[in-house]
């Protein structure tokens, strides 16, 4: 038998082969819209139409990514450095063009993922098709969070349900006798809220007098809010959309009615109430996870004083205390963190990620109010809430926060 001699150096060379080829091997096969210095990200909202107000979440998004981007990128888990590349899309809040423009991004712009994508009913539309092409859509501006796609969704504003929990809590402990009227959005955004509120207050004397739908679209809702007047409820709780809730909101006060008035978080932001007049919307309460941000000078907070300098360098089309721009900027910081964490360059590590979020801090959410999941036992990011009274000019704290952590139902 031959006896093969090998040297040291050689066994050193081969070494080095073996190690490189098990590197290959062992490194996961980038996912669409990644390369080694940009990841791209789609966003789809509405930046015209009557509900263009909620494409504030969009600008906050590249108010957030533009800063990013302004400081080298975002180094990533992977240990690469990239720069973030937005492809923003126009939908009006139609789910058919929202479904339309994610067809776009992912088939044509090669996206790596959705991010931020606005509204429960365009959620839903585009539910099949991510989950069939596994395109994450991670921190969607949707109070609806278990959709059809729950394995390539995550959420990140409170749950309808958690909102109406807050509410519920507060009348208890306020109103305890309250006539409650609704007009509500006749979406699963509108029943998820009610279904909560009914729930939360089951064994309490509130009752719940009429109940009005409202779409997105309708041009007036005077006949239903002339319905809910009539019905002697002393309570008004708004679940619309911002033209619908901003109309409910002047109402109420314009036509002698003056219920105590619950405004959610869909149509209670500082600019749908400058259109209905800031005196009409003196004395509604609201809800929200952020920090209330009053004034667009520095504060020595350093989270808002990031904020308010991105929103000015990025020249949105939002004031400074829109809470529905703010969002946008917050949901922006979460990629960026979720991008941080990223190991590896796919879908399935970012939503592995987003699906794990172990009590993430935020620069635009109060300490005390902390972003959560955990795999498929927790999929509400955000499980608290602070509520709010507008005095005419801006928002004053009711009590302290209140936490539903691991709580929130569907």
């Amino acid at each position: 038998m031959r006896l093969v001699s090998i040297s040291k150096g050689c066994m050193t060379q081969l070494a080095a082969v073996a190690l490189l080829v098990a590197s290959h091997a062992s490194a996961a096969e980038p996912s669409p819209g990644i390369t080694d210095d940009t990841i791209k990200i789609g966003v789809t909202g509405p930046l015209t139409g009557p509900v263009a107000v909620v494409g504030g979440v969009a600008e906050g998004i590249r108010a957030r990514a533009e800063q990013a981007n302004a400081e080298g990128g975002v180094k990533m888990g992977d240990g690469k450095t990239r720069k973030i590349e937005l492809v923003i899309e126009d939908d009006g809040l139609d789910p058919q063009r929202t479904l339309a423009n994610v067809r776009k991004m992912v088939e044509k712009d090669d996206v790596f993922a959705l991010v931020g994508t606005a509204a429960t009913p365009n959620n839903l539309a585009i539910g099949r098709y991510i989950t069939q092409k596994k395109v994450p859509n991670v921190f969607m501006y949707s109070g609806v969070i278990s959709l059809n796609a729950p394995k390539w969704e995550v959420g990140f504003v409170p749950s309808f349900s958690t909102e109406a929990d807050a509410f519920a809590a507060y009348l208890n402990a306020t109103k305890p006798e309250a006539k409650v009227a609704f007009l509500y959005l006749n979406t699963e955004t509108g029943q998820t809220f009610m279904k909560a509120f009914d729930r939360a207050i089951e064994a309490s004397s509130i009752k719940v007098i009429e109940r009005q739908p409202v779409t997105s679209q309708d041009p007036t809702v005077e006949t239903q809010l002339n319905t809910l007047k009539a019905s002697g409820a002393d309570t008004l709780v708004i679940i619309a959309a911002p033209r619908q809730g901003g109309e409910a909101i002047r109402f109420q006060s314009e036509s002698g009615w003056k219920p105590l008035t619950l405004v959610t978080n869909l149509s209670s932001a500082y600019p749908v109430l400058q259109s209905v007049g800031l005196e009409n919307a003196k004395g509604i309460i609201t809800s929200d996870f952020l920090k209330p941000i009053i004034s667009d000078e520095k504060s020595g907070d350093q989270g808002v004083d990031r904020y308010l300098d991105a929103i000015k360098a990025a020249k949105v089309n939002f004031v400074f205390a829109n809470t529905i721009g703010q969002t946008g900027y917050a949901i922006g910081d979460a990629l960026v963190q979720s991008l941080e964490k990223l190991k590896e360059p796919t879908r399935e590590e970012l939503m592995k990620v987003v699906d794990n979020m172990d009590g993430w801090k935020n620069p635009l959410l109060p300490d005390d109010i902390k972003i959560t999941t955990k795999g498929d036992t927790d999929i509400y990011p955000v499980e608290a809430l602070q509520l709010y009274q507008f005095d005419g000019q801006k928002y004053i704290p009711i009590g302290g926060v209140l936490d539903f952590e691991g709580t929130t139902h569907e």
